[in-house]
């Protein structure tokens, strides 16, 4: 069965590709480049075999579709012959490279809030992978899976983001997470020798979510890397030039979160959203009416999170935009966005460029 997908193939117009494609930010691109280079094998062929612009690296550029960056990932392992080039990825991986979500996070106090950043953060950038944490359960977890149509090999990707995730961890901290089980999505390969060797704990294949589960006590130990001064600064960046200061972060957060993962954002209605979220129409009405809005409303503020980041953070055309957020006409979605922040999407646009001057 194919996994969920973020697209909304239903308001593209011929010849586009499907607004909503879940989509993996142009620095995943820049870490196969590097690692690639790192053993004196030129990135260029792979690249262009996978259709990929080598210089589409920048946090900025255009988002990579999912499939794509997994068989950038894929056909760079077949290249080095390396059947756990993922999980070397994520082993070897260049923090002075890093994103600014990957900075912030390491500049976090611990390990908790580490991952609780992370958490939160994350899909305004990576609308592919869907995180859960849950640092209450005995053991903790923390899941990053891929959303995507199934029809991509994604072991090495899902080797990478564990691998990453845990390697991040262990630099952090100067010591080694107290792994109990890695759970990842794809099915058990020949060889799991790598794998067994890096996290030393229970590995289970063609689970649910790729995730990690470790002693909860590991939650309170501090990061080495931290740095309170600077973590505060980009987590304010982050929640500016990100979430925009979006403060709704109970169940219209969940509800938004949801309607940004629907194949048609247009036509999405309360009663497909609740049987995503498993609860009737009626609780879902209710659950929204006690934090103070309508569904209509709740559909809105995920359009405006999106309009906003895709506008602040992206090199899309403003029709491309709004064709990714089921308008038909860029004038509908000028008039929506006027209406939402008081200003045209691209006067928006140009006053968040000037502010990161």
């Amino acid at each position: 069965m194919p996994k969920l997908s973020a697209g909304t193939k239903g308001t593209s117009s011929p010849g586009r590709e499907p607004a909503f494609a879940p989509s993996l930010s142009p620095r995943f691109a820049a870490y196969v480049r590097d690692y690639l280079m790192d053993r004196e094998v030129n990135p260029g062929p792979i690249f262009e075999h996978c259709q990929i612009d080598f210089n589409n690296s920048e946090e900025y550029d255009r988002p990579l579709p999912v499939e794509r960056v997994a068989q950038l990932f894929e056909r760079a392992a077949e290249v080095t012959d390396n059947p756990f080039m993922g999980l070397s990825m994520g082993q070897d991986f260049h923090y002075e490279s890093s994103s600014l979500l990957v900075v912030a996070m390491l500049a976090a106090p611990s390990v908790g809030e580490g991952l609780s950043f992370l958490n939160a953060y994350d899909h305004y950038i990576d609308t592919a992978i869907k995180t859960s944490y849950h640092p209450t359960y005995t053991p903790a977890e923390f899941s990053a899976d891929l959303l995507h149509e199934g029809g991509a090999h994604m072991a090495q990707l899902n080797d990478y983001l564990m691998g990453f995730l845990v390697q991040t961890l262990n630099v952090a901290t100067r010591s080694r997470i107290p792994l109990l089980e890695v759970t990842l999505q794809h099915k058990k390969p020949k060889d799991i020798s790598g794998l067994q060797s890096f996290f030393q704990c229970q590995i289970s294949f063609g689970s649910d979510h790729n995730s990690i589960r470790f002693h909860p006590k590991f939650l309170t130990q501090p990061f080495l890397t931290s740095n309170k001064l600077l973590f505060r600064v980009l987590a304010s960046a982050m929640e500016t030039y990100f979430s925009l200061g979006d403060e709704h972060q109970g169940f219209v957060g969940t509800v938004c979160r949801q309607i940004m993962l629907q194949e048609s954002m247009q036509y999405t209605d309360s009663e497909n959203i609740a049987e995503r979220l498993r609860v009737s129409p009626r609780t879902l009405r209710r659950k929204l009416a006690e934090e103070g809005f309508t569904f209509q409303e709740a559909k809105n503020l995920a359009r405006e999170r999106r309009a906003k980041f895709l506008l602040a953070n992206s090199k899309a055309s403003l029709t491309d935009i709004a064709f990714e957020l089921g308008y038909s006409e860029l004038s509908a979605f000028s008039r929506a966005f006027r209406g939402w922040v008081g200003e045209t999407p691209q006067s928006y646009r140009e006053s968040i460029k000037s502010l990161l001057q």
